[in-house]
């Protein structure tokens, strides 16, 4: 399953984050970010995306933020547009998209 979502923070940057789900054996699958802020390094964005494939699907969109400001700050990455909070708030609700859809019998 896949879920979209795509939120405007606080100063009008975008934000847009898909996520694959697979309901079978409640894995997080990939996770895609992408939008009009900037991240320093740009490869950094693939990091962002990692750490949240590996999460758990019950983790909350606080302990998701700690564990994105902890990946930042050991890496010296810079966010321009986006926080922390803001990636964790729209990879929740693109998670919780993709939950919501219906599983059709095969």
């Amino acid at each position: 399953m896949q879920g979209v979502h795509t939120e405007k923070v606080p100063g009008g940057k975008l934000v847009r984050m898909k996520v694959d789900f697979n309901p079978e054996g409640g894995l997080i699958e990939d996770v895609q970010m992408q939008g009009d802020f900037f991240i320093h390094p740009e490869e950094f964005v693939e990091n962002i995306e990692q750490l949240l494939v590996n999460l758990d699907q019950k983790d909350s969109e606080e302990s998701i933020a700690a564990a994105l400001s902890r990946l930042i700050e050991d890496e010296g990455a810079e966010l321009v547009g986006i926080t922390p909070e803001s990636i964790a708030k729209t990879f929740r609700n693109a998670l919780a998209n993709a939950i919501a859809q219906p599983v059709l019998p095969q």
